[in-house]
């Protein structure tokens, strides 16, 4: 029932900084996604993607100092808290993208749990995002600080993605539900609090921009960790088990089927590693964040008694 007022300016579309925002995106995507898999790193093929994703970024954001209307105006990035606010939530789009995927992968390949069944280990997971987004949510509303939710999420994700780190063949199922309902607690903490953080820091009039900007830095992420991960995934296994493919590790038998275990969890371990070390890079970013600003209307109520 909410009625806005309607504004009879036009505005104009910036078609052209999307499609360049769109090309930058595809070639870093397909270059991380193929580079070392279907393609050498310096085969033509992944150095052409690379020098068109670079192309395309510079138009990109010369586009954006120029349009009238820009998708994604390079003002927002003066702001420090949206500066820092976009940065920790492309990296937990990773981290959270490489948890999810690699968890149920493990839960399949290693330890012959069915499909539908290795889904229900991510409940303490979901528990943990639902019952601490609740709560961080009626804190905040108490006058808790964002920044302190955000600073305590990073944290707890890293040390969740750190217990993963130490899966072996035989790991109790207890321990990996035990790091998944820690990782929640994390997500939730973030997941919940870092959108309005921005919001409340973005100028008014670019609310909207700020909001969808976020989400495009987050579904970067996610993208961007599938595909580095699973090419770091590809790179250690066949390292440890030389001509093995991590997509035929349910193959071998006897003792080439125990070694194809083994280099698959170890090049998972890996995995997790590396996604607790983004983490702790968001954790160093969320202590580096500004206190976080105090929502447009309050401003604008404090404006108006002020002005009475």
């Amino acid at each position: 029932m909410l009625k806005l007022p309607v504004s009879p300016a036009r505005h104009r579309i910036d078609y052209l900084g999307a499609a360049l925002a769109a090309a930058f995106t595809s070639s870093l995507l397909l270059a991380t996604s193929w580079g070392g898999k279907d393609y050498a790193w310096a085969s033509p093929q992944i150095i052409g993607l690379f020098v068109a994703g670079v192309l395309t970024l510079v138009l990109f954001l010369r586009r954006q100092a120029t349009a009238a209307e820009p998708v994604l105006p390079l003002s927002l990035f003066k702001v420090p808290q949206l500066r820092y606010g976009f940065a920790i939530q492309g990296l937990l789009g990773a981290a959270m993208m490489g948890a999810l995927v690699y968890v149920m992968i493990y839960l399949q390949a290693v330890r012959a749990i069915e499909p539908a069944a290795a889904g229900l280990y991510l409940i303490p997971m979901a528990i943990g995002m639902t019952v601490v987004g609740l709560g961080a949510g009626r804190l905040s509303d108490r006058g808790w600080r964002m920044k302190t939710f955000v600073l305590t999420g990073t944290i707890a994700s890293a040390l969740g993605l750190a217990l993963l780190a130490t899966l072996g063949t035989d790991t109790s199922l207890w321990l990996i539900r035990a790091a998944l309902l820690v990782m929640g607690c994390g997500f939730g903490l973030l997941i919940g609090q870092l959108i309005p953080y921005v919001q409340n820091a973005a100028p008014a009039h670019q609310l909207g921009i700020a909001t969808t900007s976020i989400r495009f830095f987050q579904t970067l992420g996610n993208a961007l960790g599938a595909a580095v991960f699973g090419t770091l995934l590809s790179r250690v296994y066949e390292a440890k088990v030389p001509g093995g493919s991590t997509s035929a590790i349910a193959r071998p038998t006897g003792a080439a089927h125990a070694t194809a275990v083994h280099g698959f969890v170890t090049a998972m371990d890996v995995v997790f590693l590396v996604a607790a070390g983004v983490m702790a890079v968001a954790a160093v970013l969320a202590a580096r964040l500004p206190a976080e600003a105090r929502p447009a209307a309050e401003h604008s109520a404090e404006a108006e008694l002020a002005r009475v």
